[in-house]
């Protein structure tokens, strides 16, 4: 049989003659009951406020892990932010670099196509309305019906060259 206060109180025994007396075992039954469910009350209460200080301290350190990934996300995300700035800087203090080594080869290229445009147009006979016209070596159009590269260098910047060149490969890449 199990012992529980409503156990207890539903009880009833086989009245005898001479038996106990019917009302003082149920009196008596009843104050059993009610002490039962005190004993009872009183030993879920501390089980109870332990699951609940168990749960809390849980939640705690839920909460306590979360907020130390949270920081070291942050921590993450601004070393990162911080490399792209470096990487940005970096870039342009590059491209400014190659910039200055372009006007350079511009430069030079330009004195070098001063000094020898001289020379070029002493040797190169004029073409008269009798004579037949031929074409110099350099300003022959290639298949694709472009200046070829000695009159195009003479006329573009290396920079423009370099460019057009650039999209050139990327027209033949895709």
């Amino acid at each position: 049989m199990e012992l529980s206060p409503a156990a207890l109180r539903d009880i009833r025994f086989t009245e005898r003659f001479r038996g106990y007396d019917a009302a003082e075992v149920d009196a008596f039954l009843s104050e059993a009951a009610d002490a039962l469910e005190e004993l009872i009350a009183e030993r879920s209460e501390p089980l109870a406020a332990l699951a609940a200080e168990r749960a809390r301290l849980a939640i705690d350190q839920v909460r306590e892990d979360t907020l130390e990934e949270i920081e070291g996300l942050q921590s993450r995300r601004d070393e990162l932010a911080q490399a792209i700035a470096d990487l940005r800087l970096m870039l342009a203090e590059r491209r400014r670099g190659l910039v200055e080594a372009l006007a350079l080869i511009d430069a030079a290229g330009e004195q070098a196509a001063d000094s020898g445009d001289g020379a070029r147009a002493e040797e190169v006979p004029e073409a008269g309305a009798d004579s037949e016209e031929v074409p110099e070596a350099g300003s022959d159009s290639d298949a694709a019906g472009e200046p070829a590269g000695d009159e195009s260098a003479g006329t573009d910047s290396f920079l423009a060259r370099l460019e057009r060149a650039a999209a050139e490969s990327g027209e033949s890449a895709g």
